[in-house]
């Protein structure tokens, strides 16, 4: 016999341990063993997702049971990390602050087409997150919110005209955020009761595009009064000219009447005064005296050549004016044509003229 032959006989006759039969064990199932793993690996890569899930901060989220009652309503997953069976599914809210910007097309009483852009800010209520997974699903928003502003919007503008729109804008902005808010209904004992999924916080109005009809008629409006706020102005200016020519003349009149009164020793004191000021002054002056009783000094400049020249002058005429005025002389009467001398008779001398001087010699 061979030894392999013998080596076999002797390991069937002796007993094998635990640890050569678990190293048998482990050869004979490895592949199956390595098969198995694979698959563990597989399927937790695939299902990772399903099976952790992690709620970031300012969400909520809501259970779906496939097995054990569907949407759980009353109770809500906080934020931090989860794990969950792979055949549930939970959904996430974002219950902070949130705000959609829309845009809406919307007609006027008169049939002109107005482009209305709203803001709107909005917060689900946390309370109501299960019924509102159950009942409308998280795009919430586009399938409860938006068609409700929508109408409200063109409700506000469709009642108005467009130059109306233009001219009660704070009446506009204060209906648009009129909302109601929209909720579930749930009928009790005491009556009906309705239970908001949503706060609309604010809708918020934020340009309104008119027709180009609608903004040029607007501005000629605006141009025309305008125009009629200059034309006021001018006639209050005009008039107010008027009353200040009407001062003026009144006071001039009033000067004038009042000048007329001022005594001859009021003039030779403000003369006297002027005279004083004068004589404080650095330049050179001349003051021309004795003009006579009840007249006043004259001051000139003697500044330069011709001041000086000017000055000699006036004063040359106010000396002339101030001498006195030699009476007129009466006009001599025309002496008569000479007439021719008498004829004398021979005899008779010669008599003398009579108009000849007497002192006239002989």
């Amino acid at each position: 016999m061979t030894a392999a032959r013998l080596d076999e006989i002797d390991s069937g006759d002796r007993e094998l341990t635990a640890r050569e039969r678990l190293a048998n064990w482990l050869n004979q199932a490895q592949f199956a063993i390595y098969t198995v793993l694979v698959i563990f690996l597989l399927a937790l890569g695939v299902l990772w997702r399903r099976v952790v899930i992690v709620v970031p901060p300012g969400h909520q989220g809501v259970m779906y049971r496939t097995i054990y009652g569907g949407t759980k309503t009353e109770r809500m997953w906080s934020e931090g990390l989860h794990v969950i069976p792979p055949w549930d599914r939970l959904t996430i809210y974002d219950v902070r602050l949130q705000q959609r910007k829309l845009d809406f097309k919307v007609l006027s009483d008169e049939g002109l087409t107005l482009g209305v852009s709203v803001v709107v800010r909005y917060q689900p209520y946390k309370e109501m997150l299960g019924f509102l997974q159950k009942d409308i699903g998280p795009d919430y928003f586009e399938s409860l919110i938006q068609p409700e502003i929508e109408s409200h919007i063109r409700r506000t503008f469709g009642g108005r005209p467009a130059h109306e729109v233009y001219a009660s804008v704070r009446d506009v902005l204060q209906e648009v955020g009129q909302f109601s808010l929209i909720g579930k209904i749930e009928k009790s004992l005491s009556g009906t009761v309705s239970h908001p999924y949503v706060h609309v916080q604010e809708i918020r109005l934020t340009q309104i595009d008119l027709p180009k009809i609608v903004e040029n008629a607007i501005v000629e409006k605006y141009h025309q009064e305008q125009l009629m706020l200059a034309y006021k102005y001018k006639l209050e200016r005009e008039e107010k000219e008027a009353d200040r020519k009407r001062t003026e003349a009144a006071g001039i009149r009033d000067y004038n009447l009042i000048a007329g009164k001022i005594s001859a020793d009021m003039l030779r004191w403000r003369s006297i005064d002027a005279a004083l000021e004068l004589a404080k002054s650095n330049n050179s002056k001349v003051i021309v005296l004795g003009g006579g009783q009840g007249n006043m000094a004259m001051q000139l400049n003697l500044g330069d050549v011709a001041g000086g020249q000017a000055a000699a002058e006036a004063a040359e005429k106010t000396d002339k004016k101030d001498a006195p005025i030699p009476a007129a002389k009466a006009p001599e009467p025309k002496s008569a044509a000479p007439e021719p001398p008498p004829q004398h008779k021979k005899g008779e001398g010669k008599k003398a003229p009579a108009n000849a001087p007497a002192n006239a010699p002989g």
